[in-house]
């Protein structure tokens, strides 16, 4: 028996352990920013001879700290008879940056803008940390061609290349997508499965639903759930009895199908999708929109762009959206210029856009402004629209000789 047993044969098992993986990374991101340096007085500047400049206010460009200077009467004696620039690092606190400026040169008021093609990038230190160019313009091309009441902004466009490396980390066996909840709730809202509210706005019909309305926004959250149901009762009929109908006055289709896109995506409608949100007649507002604005020039193009936005802003502020309404703040402060920076500050003054008020007030009580406006007899259109804004504008006209971003 003992003999039987131990001619038993052996067994050996092998245990299967994961496949060890280990990642690093080495990302490299191209930083863009742009600073305007209007100078005022120039003739004045340029007396004081070669080897003098003025300075800009300081900004900020892929986390480091810059200045432009600029010699009116050119850097060194054999540069006489040119205009200087240099990009100047003033971040000190580090090896070393690489960084390519480019320059553009404006008359007052916007006027005569000219692209002047010079740029490289360069390699800045704390021991090396100005480049630029040493004959960026002749003083009399400059002065024939873009000094207006003996002023002009030079603009400089950055670009800071910024390189990131991360260790040798073991990575992660499971792959997590990102999130796809809004893309679940714009598949709901073309569906329109389970809806339980309409909306007519004008002639267009809207079907949604409550309980994600009223998560999005505090206004539809009390017309449906809160104090304001019983109020909007009368302004509801029972269909079937199951969807609820409201009706939306003061406002376009095209505005509140930006509303239903901003509560199911949390994004704004981009105006060239043109298979957004269909209404009852099959035919999407936004879509309409986008055929018109095909035909257009470009600057037509901006101020029908400019002018929907305008109008969901104001949908924003009466539904209570804050993200939406910041949002369109940023698309209205992208595109500001001269021609529509008064009406812009009167819509963020409406609708308390506080960010968007406050870099109107600015641009509006700016230099190169400032030129456009004088020669234009002033902010007649403000000051018609409202005396209250057109008076907060000629006050701060009054210590904008004080900024640092320009000399007299």
């Amino acid at each position: 028996m003992a003999a039987a047993a131990s001619s038993m044969p052996q067994s050996s098992s092998t245990i299967s352990r994961p496949r060890n993986s280990t990642m690093s990374t080495h990302a490299t991101e191209l930083i863009k920013g742009t600073h305007e340096f209007t100078v005022v007085g120039f003739s004045l500047q340029k007396r004081k001879g070669s080897g003098h400049f003025i300075e800009s206010g300081s900004f900020n460009v892929g986390g480091f700290s810059w200045t432009v200077r600029l010699y009116p009467a050119g850097d060194r004696k054999e540069h006489e008879g040119h205009v200087s620039v240099y990009l100047h690092l003033q971040t000190t606190d580090v090896a070393k940056v690489r960084a390519k400026s480019t320059y553009h040169i404006n008359g007052a008021g916007g006027a005569n803008a000219a692209s002047l093609p010079y740029g490289g990038t360069s390699t800045y230190t704390p021991a090396s940390s100005t480049y630029g160019y040493s004959k960026l313009v002749k003083i009399d091309t400059l002065e024939s061609r873009w000094l207006i009441n003996d002023s002009f902004t030079l603009r400089c466009d950055v670009e800071v290349v910024k390189e990131t490396e991360t260790g040798t980390t073991t990575s992660r066996f499971v792959s997590v997508p990102p999130s796809g909840m809004f893309r679940h709730l714009e598949q709901l809202l073309e569906s329109k499965e389970g809806s339980d509210v309409t909306f007519q706005v004008e002639h267009s019909e809207y079907d949604a639903h409550k309980a994600v309305l009223a998560a999005r926004s505090p206004v539809f959250r009390a017309q449906f759930f809160g104090t304001m149901a019983s109020l909007s009762a009368a302004n509801q009929q029972q269909s079937g009895g199951r969807s609820s109908y409201v009706r939306i006055h003061d406002m376009r289709p095209e505005a509140f199908e930006a509303v239903l896109h901003f509560v199911y995506t949390d994004t704004l409608p981009p105006v060239e999708d043109e298979g957004f949100r269909q209404s009852s007649d099959g035919i999407s507002h936004l879509a309409k929109l986008t055929e018109a604005v095909a035909g257009c020039s470009k600057e037509n193009i901006g101020v029908i762009v400019r002018s929907m936005v305008g109008e969901w802003l104001a949908a924003a502020d009466r539904f209570d959206l804050e993200r939406m309404r910041l949002l369109c703040e940023d698309a209205l402060w992208k595109t500001i210029d001269v021609a529509n920076a008064e009406a812009t500050l009167q819509l963020a003054d409406l609708h308390h856009c506080t960010q968007l008020r406050a870099f109107c007030m600015e641009y509006l009580t700016s230099p190169r402004m400032l030129m456009a406006e004088v020669e234009a007899e002033g902010f007649k259109e403000l000051k018609a629209a409202c005396p209250s804004l057109h008076a907060e504008v000629m006050e701060k006209l009054g210590t904008a000789t004080t900024r640092k971003s320009y000399i007299i």
